[in-house]
């Protein structure tokens, strides 16, 4: 005879055979290395109950569990009962947890996914309440008195600042599992979203997740500035500063190629800089600032789509000016010149610099009227000396540049 315990019996192992075909669809071959436990299955059983559900879990039993995922991961996470939700944050923890050291960046979807769920169970707040009441009992009003226990809209919090210890804690060696949890920390926003809570509630840990990654940066960048101290200390900055700052590539790529990594390398790269510009070691400059011109480029154009950047502009602009000193192709000259003013209209050196390029400009152009002096030639010399005294009317070669204009304009026939 089949009776109810039975058919409990078969629902629970089913749900425990749908649990872990979705993990495997989720972790890979890695799911052998940490079996979810069945308890974990109750997420399949809640998922049973929402609107297409049943039908998700069948095509599972099937052998198709992107239905399933597709239902357990759809936003917003507000709208699932609390149980579920609970499912949700412990699960996708579960799965980052096993994807942080093979696959840092699947780790880190991992991560903010559970954060989502985190995010609008704190929100919904009665739920995590409830369970630490019946958990704790009586212990759980003494500790209230105290003030030990931690209310419920704080949990998500907690997750954000477990996220950015473990970033901090593999800072040093740039460690696959801290780069996960340095992805998921810039990814708070879109758990925000997802997990479909108010734009307070994705603010307070989007500024929690900034102290924390910020933290880990820090660590993870003052192995090199204090080699860079040491060096700059001892006389050999210029030598062994390349060599030094190239750890800095690593932490770019190993942070998700964040800025204040490119910040930080463009401070101590301006520099070296000077110190090979004053000597008049071009090749040194050039052979220095290559491995660093894509973070240039990089915060050049974020700078450039986002005019309220305007803090970095002028040491990035500073960038291109020695890029422009280094550079030997007169169009790819002009360019790199042009790019520096255009990224700090203000900016000396630049303006400088683009100046002096549109004298020489100027002065080549005119060089070349032998006889004929066309009018729409002068004209545009004209502009490039206009250009230039705008730009920087203290520039040496002007002076010389505008009296030749003078002469050739007397001296030639114009068409």
């Amino acid at each position: 005879m089949w009776r109810a315990e039975d058919e409990a019996l078969l629902g629970r192992l089913e749900d425990e055979l749908v649990l872990s075909r979705l993990f495997h669809h989720h972790v890979g071959t890695l799911a052998a290395r940490s079996v979810p436990h069945p308890r974990a299955a109750g997420l399949v059983a809640a998922a049973r109950a929402l609107p297409g559900g049943e039908q998700a879990v069948l095509a599972a039993l099937a052998g198709d569990v992107s239905k399933l995922a597709r239902l357990v991961e759809a936003p917003p996470m507000r709208a699932r009962p609390p149980e579920m939700l609970h499912h949700i944050a412990l699960y996708y923890g579960r799965v980052a947890s096993v994807l942080e050291g093979a696959f840092p960046d699947a780790a880190a979807n991992g991560w903010m996914r559970s954060l989502a769920a985190w995010l609008a169970l704190g929100e919904e707040r009665t739920y995590l309440a409830r369970l630490e009441d019946a958990i704790l009992g009586d212990a759980r009003r003494a500790k209230d008195k105290t003030g030990v226990l931690i209310p419920p809209e704080r949990v998500p919090l907690e997750v954000v600042a477990d996220l950015g210890k473990r970033a901090e804690t593999s800072a040093r060696d740039l460690a696959p599992a801290g780069r996960a949890a340095l992805l998921a920390l810039s990814w708070v926003g879109e758990a925000g979203r997802i997990g479909g809570v108010p734009e307070e509630v994705t603010r307070r840990a989007l500024h929690a997740a900034e102290r924390w990654r910020n933290a880990a940066l820090d660590a993870a960048l003052a192995v090199i500035a204090e080699a860079l101290d040491e060096a700059n200390v001892r006389g050999e900055l210029t030598t062994s500063g390349r060599a030094l700052l190239m750890r800095a590539v690593d932490v770019w790529v190993w942070s998700g190629n964040d800025e204040a990594v490119v910040e930080f390398v463009i401070d101590r790269l301006a520099t070296i800089g000077w110190e090979l510009y004053r000597a008049r070691s071009w090749d040194a400059l050039r052979f220095t600032f290559e491995p660093f011109r894509p973070m240039i480029d990089h915060m050049a154009q974020r700078i450039e789509n986002d005019p309220t950047k305007i803090a970095f502009a002028a040491p990035c602009a500073q960038m291109f000016v020695f890029l422009t000193d280094m550079e030997q192709g007169l169009t790819r000259k002009h360019e790199l010149a042009e790019r520096a003013v255009r990224l700090c209209p203000s900016h000396r050196n630049g303006r400088l610099n683009l100046a002096s390029l549109l004298v020489d400009q100027a002065l080549a152009s005119m060089r070349q009227m032998v006889l004929f002096a066309r009018k729409d030639e002068l004209d545009r010399v004209e502009a490039l000396l206009r250009r230039a005294e705008t730009l920087y009317p203290q520039s040496s070669e002007l002076p010389e540049a505008k009296a030749m204009l003078e002469r050739v304009k007397r001296g030639r026939i114009s068409l």
